[in-house]
């Protein structure tokens, strides 16, 4: 009888383990898979953007304040960017909050510079990603 009762209990305690266990597994893999579409789209806007490098290195600063269009994926994701890491997130913000600045932007060519590096900052944060 008590052989019975201590195998009822340690089948209970061995099974709640598995299930805890099992249901961990499953948890980390469906995050880690929603990091990685998550990267994915975000480097393919990233990449949508290659349209502002030609403008500056052709030198249409004017241009790019008047083209630059308003992010998508990022803007929807915005609360799913803690599944990434630090440094892609920082990337990111940096980029994102270049492309804002140049929106609308008045008087570039006195910011020549800063619109560059926006330039940079994208493929900044497209190298983090990838």
């Amino acid at each position: 009888m008590v052989e019975t009762a201590t195998g009822f209990v340690l089948g209970a305690v061995i099974g709640s383990i598995a299930t805890a266990a099992g249901s961990y597994l499953l948890y980390w893999k469906r995050e880690r898979d929603a990091a990685r579409r998550l990267r994915q789209a975000l480097a393919e806007e990233l990449r949508s953007y290659d349209y502002v490098d030609e403008l500056v290195a052709d030198g249409g600063y004017e241009r790019v304040t008047e083209r630059v269009e308003a992010p998508v994926i990022y803007e929807s994701a915005a609360g799913d960017l803690g599944r990434l890491t630090d440094e892609e997130i920082d990337g990111l913000v940096a980029f994102y909050a270049g492309v804002r600045w140049l929106h609308g932007l008045e008087d570039p060519e006195d910011k020549k510079a800063r619109i560059e590096a926006v330039v940079e900052k994208r493929r900044a944060a497209l190298d983090a990603l990838e």
